[in-house]
Formats: structure tokens, sequence, C-alpha cells
């Protein structure tokens, strides 16, 4: 009878459903909404329902304040005189 308990147990335990993270309410800007996913991380879909992905979807969230970071800059490599 043991046996059978550990399974229904077993059975319970994968049914529960992730909590989602935090109340996260829907950006919707003029080009472009942003939603969280239930495992926390964030999508950038645009009015036309496209899916943005990589650096143009980081620059959207840090631009909307959703998430924290900084872009380095790229420099352009300096020419030392010869001497």
């Amino acid at each position: 009878m043991a046996v059978n308990k550990a399974k229904t147990d077993a059975k319970e335990k994968k049914a529960a459903k992730p909590k989602p993270v935090t109340g996260f309410e829907p950006l919707k800007f003029k080009d472009h909404t942003i939603t969280q996913k239930r495992s926390g991380r964030f999508a950038v879909v645009t009015a036309k329902g496209v899916t943005v992905n990589g650096t143009d979807k980081e620059k959207l969230l840090i631009d909307a304040k959703v998430m924290k970071g900084s872009f380095k800059k790229e420099t352009a490599p300096t020419e030392t005189p010869a001497t």
C-alpha cells in the first residue's frame, strides 16, 4: 500500500503549474508589446506580430526600464602616430 501512495504523491507534484514570477502587466507601446512569460523571461512582439530577438530585444527592454544593463560602445581602434 505504501507503494501506491508514493505514486499518487509523485503525480500530484507533477500536476502543479509554476506560478508567475511577478505581477508584471504587459507594456504596450506604439510599435511593440512587452509581456512576461511564466518562466519569468520577457517576450517582445511588434505590432505586426513578429517576435523580436537578440540585441534588439535587449535594447527595447532596457529602454522600457524592465531590464538593467548597458551596451559596450564599439570603439574604433586608435592609431598611434609613428615616431
